[in-house]
């Protein structure tokens, strides 16, 4: 060979071209210039069942020869192809590629064509397959619920799925080809974009729990994405953003707290019903009282009187009757009594208002839905609420002692929320102590609710001495509709739902038990620096 790669002068190239002919496995025609077969090499015997040619059998062959490229590729002066079905020696269609390639003479002339006949029936069931495939992805990925957008290492838009449409405002149209953050959507703050920076990075998912996102129209959307990397050739490589709007999400959740909320309150009624009853009954007893003594006290003022105007008129028999009567009169009233009873009647019925009126503010507190936004507050005050409402459900089974840090710094989070956790928790207490009560004969029960910093955190923990927990139950205490209580007594909510809270607010909700013994339920919440003065 000479260094161009092309054979010398001398070289005799006929013995490697029959034997080429022969090995190669594709099949393989040689026509002249008008088209007649000058050979075939053996492969066109063995997949074609033993025909020299497809074109050649009766009956058969003739769609090939109708399809064949070789007068066309001779016309044109290039490799024409051209793609058919042709019956294979077992009786079943194959796809086959017909692809001519022109023959020069040397002379600027053509000495016909080489026709090349490739099975390339797996690919095209591949391809076939592929596209089933294809399609099959895509309508799964438009039936997704979830938001779902890719972008390239340079964020621009790749993939804009009916459920980015619908949350985003925008068509697919308007977003693909573009950079992600060009859409005109205004995210709070730069999460998203450090998501997708920490996915790259870190080629792991990253998550943005809640994200506010401003759309076009000026409507807002609360969304939770999930950033996935997809690695590739490209530098820096593509993201897969998964994402879910939460602005119905959260609105249920919250009809859910507030239903749950106002169905404790609904259990709590009658108690409370009776909890106000009763200073409104001594307040009443005492109203009534006053009513007699002022009355009496009016008497003896009248006596008063008229023994003024007998004094004025210059004494005598008319005095000492006007006298008489007012002694008469204030030992009647027993002036002495009264003195002592009016203002102890006044100071009682004094702490009866004010009992009513704890009980109604913290029934205010707990059943007002609250304004959604997270607010700094007083866990110690929140724990005096739930006791004072509370109080029917536990005081005739157990004591409830306030073990309060003072100073405790104040807590963020959503108020109304916070109480609905403390609520379950403190009820639950006294259902176990009464359950113990009940059940184990156990004497009067214990509740303690206290409040710490420990490890930085706020803590408030509500302690009883009831039966505990059974250790085949602990792992699933904080499972949705899981419950230990009686049919129809509990609906297994109030943990899981509490458990959900506490996770919003970066906090957390653990017990430990011993069975017998009773249960410790710790709600912690992580301090949060304010200017804010504690309470």
């Amino acid at each position: 060979m000479s260094p161009a790669g092309t054979p010398g002068p001398d070289a005799d190239l006929g013995p490697y071209l029959r034997a080429l002919f022969a090995a190669v496995d594709e099949g393989l025609c040689l026509l002249d210039a008008a088209g007649g077969l000058v050979a075939s090499n053996p492969a066109m015997g063995r997949r074609f069942g033993g025909r020299a040619c497809p074109g050649a059998a009766a009956g058969q062959g003739q769609a090939l020869c109708g399809v064949c490229p070789a007068l066309e590729s001779l016309d044109l002066d290039r490799p024409v192809s051209r793609e058919t079905v042709i019956e294979g020696p077992d009786g079943v269609g194959r796809h086959v590629l017909v692809t001519s390639h022109p023959l020069p003479d040397g002379a600027g002339g053509r000495l016909g064509s080489a026709v090349i006949i490739r099975d390339v029936t797996a690919r095209v069931a591949a391809r076939r397959e592929m596209e089933l495939v294809t399609r099959d992805i895509e309508m799964l990925l438009g039936s997704i619920r979830s938001i779902l957008v890719t972008l390239d290492g340079e964020n621009r838009v790749r993939r804009f799925n009916a459920s980015a449409e619908a949350a985003f405002g925008l068509g697919a149209a308007q977003a693909l080809g573009r950079d992600f953050f060009e859409l005109g959507l205004g995210w709070d703050g730069s999460c998203v974009r450090d998501a997708l920076a920490k996915s790259r990075e870190t080629l792991l998912p990253a998550r943005v729990d809640e994200v506010r996102c401003r759309l076009p129209s000026g409507d807002e959307r609360l969304l939770g994405l999930t950033v996935n990397p997809v690695p590739g050739a490209d530098a820096p490589p593509g993201v897969l953003i998964l994402g879910q709007d939460l602005s119905e999400i959260k609105a249920r959740e919250l009809k859910v707290l507030h239903e749950r909320r106002m169905q404790a309150m609904g259990q709590l009624a009658s108690g409370i019903a009776h909890e106000i009853n009763t200073p409104i009954q001594y307040v009443g007893y005492n109203a009534g009282f006053l009513d007699e003594a002022f009355a009496d006290l009016l008497a003896l003022l009248a006596a008063h009187d008229d023994l003024i105007r007998a004094a004025d008129g210059g004494g005598g028999p008319a005095l000492e009757a006007a006298l008489r009567r007012v002694r008469d009169t204030q030992a009647a009233i027993d002036l002495d009594y009264l003195r002592q009873e009016i203002p102890a009647a006044v100071a009682n019925t004094r702490k009866g208002i004010r009992q009513v009126a704890e009980i109604v503010a913290a029934m205010r507190q707990m059943s007002h839905p609250g304004t959604g936004e997270p607010i700094f507050f007083d866990l110690n005050a929140a724990a005096r609420d739930i006791v004072t409402i509370t109080r029917n459900a536990w005081k005739h089974v157990a004591d409830v002692d306030l073990d309060l840090a003072p100073e405790l710094p104040l807590v963020y989070g959503r108020p109304h929320e916070v109480s609905q956790v403390l609520l379950n928790v403190v009820l639950n207490a006294a259902q176990a102590v009464e359950e113990g009560f009940a059940r184990e004969g156990l004497a009067r029960g214990h509740i303690v609710i206290g409040t710490a910093l420990a490890s930085g955190n706020v803590v408030v923990s509500v302690a009883d001495n009831g039966p505990g927990i059974d250790p085949a139950d602990a792992g699933r205490i904080f499972d949705p509709f899981f419950t230990t209580k009686a049919a129809g007594k509990g609906t297994g909510q109030g943990l899981a739902i509490g458990n959900a809270i506490m996770a919003r607010h970066g906090g957390s909700i653990d017990f430990t038990s011993r069975p017998g013994e009773g249960a410790v339920f710790h709600i912690r919440f992580p301090i949060v620096e304010t200017d804010q003065h504690r309470p």
